[in-house]
């Protein structure tokens, strides 16, 4: 990977309460997909993970836009991102993922990559992949690499996300949220929905 990818990063955000309302729009201003499938996991983590809302949030109040793109392959991860380019005052960055069938896998590696987003946007000097590199190089977990960059805070949000996802009892509404937790189309066969 060249020094402008940074490969399954997360901040160590506070986990956000169930109590938190679920954002509205997660697809929206600063947050862009395109692909359905990535829509649907970024749908299904504003819906049942207050930290992935925490995210969404965060990142709705910074100068960071942020695509995610599903591609083929990736060498040697699953996640990466990519800053794209500086202008006018907004930054954008690119976060590919690889998509595999365990939605609830891909909402955490997703929260992982906006978790490095969030690392981004909370460091207006990185203006650039040379500035990016800079901000993982100076993070100790990073001290050995050369290439490929991570934090601790990435993979902590993964995990608190999936956890999250896995727990959720609420409504579900969402088809990723469906495959997620294994609810049928009428809701009557998963715990969650209160019905067997």
């Amino acid at each position: 990977m060249v020094a402008a990818a940074i490969l399954a990063c997360t901040l160590a955000l506070a986990p956000g309460s169930a109590a938190d309302p679920p954002v509205t729009d997660p697809i929206g201003s600063h947050v862009r997909a395109t692909d359905p499938r990535a829509q649907e996991w970024i749908r299904a983590g504003a819906t049942a993970s207050g930290t992935f809302r925490s995210l969404l949030r965060r990142l709705a109040e910074s100068d960071l836009i942020v695509y995610v793109v599903i591609v083929d392959r990736i060498d040697a991860a699953v996640g990466q991102m990519y800053f794209v380019t500086a202008k006018g005052g907004v930054r954008y960055v690119r976060i590919e993922v690889v998509a595999d069938r365990d939605g609830g896998r891909m909402v955490g590696l997703v929260a992982h990559e906006l978790q490095h987003a969030v690392e981004v946007a909370d460091a207006p000097r990185v203006r650039d992949s040379r500035t990016l590199e800079m901000l993982y190089r100076g993070m100790l977990e990073n001290a050995f690499s050369r290439t490929q960059f991570d934090s601790v805070a990435a993979r902590v949000t993964e995990d608190r996300v999936k956890s999250e996802v896995a727990g959720f009892r609420g409504p579900v509404t969402s088809p990723a949220l469906r495959t997620l937790t294994g609810v049928s189309r009428s809701g009557k066969d998963h715990p969650l929905t209160g019905g067997r």
